[in-house]
């Protein structure tokens, strides 16, 4: 395949973005990149990252891969796992303790910090609005999170998370349980759950 198959075929699979690195990774030169973009008319979004022109800008996606260790949580996964109505006005994530989020902080991204080990637990992928894939917590981990920072929640957001979850066929007690037993919040979790169930 040559290099521009290659390059269409990049963006044709992320919905009119192209990656530098991905494009590297794939054998094209930089400079055929450059070229690509430049004849095609597409926009720099950030360092290494290109769209075409009829591609919808998707903020989250383009947090996504320029910060490849964030997770979408919170209010952002809630919104994307429709268990709440609101979208966020910002994006929220998740992030390892020690990661930098300095410059995500300083772009309006609320960033929430859990230890290493609690990165990864219940996260899954989701689609975004306009079709990218995103990393993002499954609903159980929301409502472990969401529990957990209760104090932190806008109350309307919180209840309609848990009763939507609560009321859903979908939901997977024993994950929730199983979560809710490695964040240390079991006897809360445990008393929602007796009430909404």
């Amino acid at each position: 395949m040559d290099e521009k198959n290659i390059l269409d075929k990049l963006l044709e699979e992320h919905n009119g973005y192209i990656r530098l690195i991905d494009a590297q990774n794939e054998g094209v030169s930089k400079y055929t990149v450059m070229e690509y973009v430049r004849k095609n008319e597409m926009e720099k979004l950030a360092p290494g990252v290109y769209i075409s022109s009829d591609a919808w800008e998707d903020r989250l996606y383009l947090l996504q891969l320029r910060n490849r260790k964030i997770v979408f949580s919170h209010e952002s996964a809630l919104y994307m796992h429709n268990l709440s109505d609101r979208e966020p006005f910002s994006p929220v994530i998740t992030v390892g303790r020690g990661y930098n989020a300095k410059h995500l902080k300083d772009n309006g991204v609320v960033v929430h910090t859990v230890r290493s080990e609690w990165l990864e637990l219940g996260l899954t992928h989701a689609q975004t609005f306009t079709g990218n894939t995103v990393r993002i917590y499954d609903r159980e981990r929301c409502i472990c999170d969401i529990i957990k920072n209760k104090n932190k929640m806008d109350i309307q957001v919180f209840q309609m998370a848990l009763t939507s979850y609560f009321t859903d066929g979908d939901k997977n007690i024993h994950n929730l349980m199983k979560y809710s037993e490695i964040m240390g919040i079991s006897d809360k979790v445990r008393q929602y759950a007796e009430v909404l169930l």
